[in-house]
């Protein structure tokens, strides 16, 4: 069975390299340690979040291994990658097709959640990343989306783009330590589940294991989880593990590294659900391969995606 994560980071905190080593130099160390981790869990490919710099040298080192997602919201007004907040820079719809046709570049992500209080960002109510939505919806760019657990509030998104290839982010709930922790981790579910109705909505069945109050291997997430798979499907759902999150404590404890005993281990997220008998080997092909595969057009990053 083949397993591709749908998401990963680049390694956090990076490699620790003498300053005289060239940036391609540190860049190569980084895509390796992220080879390296999934080769020791048995992931076989993975979609990246991360700059466009280490984007393209995952690709370009392990081209049938790596893809690439890039947020597009600093153009909108949002800041990221360390640019200021301001209006868009240069021609989006440009940019966007540019992105689309660069080889092994798969996907974009929005956050119109906020990571730091929980709610929308008022960028989001204001309209400001309605043009990115026109632009991915124009030139066939999937759409992830940070919602940090208000996943209900895309209805309008999905019903306005019905081209647009929407997959909301960490089953659509609030996770630590990305976002604030609450009771309840699961109070939000209904928001995401509303959203079955939409047929270009796809659900990304990541950090799951951060939502359990039970070790490893996690049952008490399932009555929970049955939801998802029952509203969506397998063919509408896709894994990903978000490792790098897994290991560091909750916002509220500043976001530091955690002891390595209070890790939620790569491998556990992998197994949780490749070992479960809560779902058929079918199922679980789908959501592990079959579903990013068809829902991004992966083939390999040699050959070029088709807008």
């Amino acid at each position: 069975m083949e397993i591709i994560d749908a998401q990963i980071h680049e390694p956090s905190p990076p490699a620790a390299l003498d300053p005289r080593y060239a940036p391609d130099v540190r860049l190569l160390v980084n895509v390796e340690l992220a080879r390296e981790a999934m080769d020791c869990v048995g992931v076989d490919a993975a979609l990246v979040f991360a700059r466009r710099e280490y984007l393209k040298a995952c690709v370009a080192r392990y081209p049938d291994r790596f893809a690439g997602a890039l947020a597009f919201d600093w153009m909108l007004g949002r800041q990221s990658e360390g640019r200021p907040w301001g209006p868009m820079v240069g021609n989006l719809d440009e940019q966007v097709a540019e992105f689309r046709a660069t080889p092994g570049m798969l996907a974009a992500r929005n956050s119109p959640g906020n990571a730091d209080d929980g709610t929308l960002r008022p960028e989001f109510g204001e309209g400001r990343f309605e043009p990115l939505y026109v632009c991915a919806e124009k030139q066939g760019l999937p759409l992830f989306f940070s919602t940090h657990g208000h996943a209900g509030a895309m209805a309008p998104v999905a019903a306005a783009h019905p081209g647009l290839t929407m997959v909301i982010d960490h089953l659509g709930v609030s996770q630590s330590p990305v976002s604030p922790p609450r009771p309840d981790p699961w109070d939000q579910l209904p928001g995401l589940l509303s959203l079955a109705q939409f047929p270009n909505v796809h659900v990304k069945f990541s950090g799951a294991p951060v939502l359990s109050r039970t070790p490893y291997p996690h049952h008490d997430i399932w009555p929970f989880l049955h939801q998802v798979v029952n509203a969506f499907g397998p063919d509408r759902l896709m894994w990903g593990s978000d490792f790098t999150r897994l290991r560091r404590k909750p916002m509220i404890d500043g976001g530091e590294l955690a002891p390595r005993d209070q890790w939620h281990l790569y491998s556990d997220s992998v197994n949780y659900l490749r070992d479960t008998t809560e779902l058929s080997a079918a199922d679980k092909e789908k959501m592990f391969g079959g579903t990013i595969r068809a829902v991004l057009r992966w083939t390999t990053a040699e050959s070029s995606v088709e807008a």
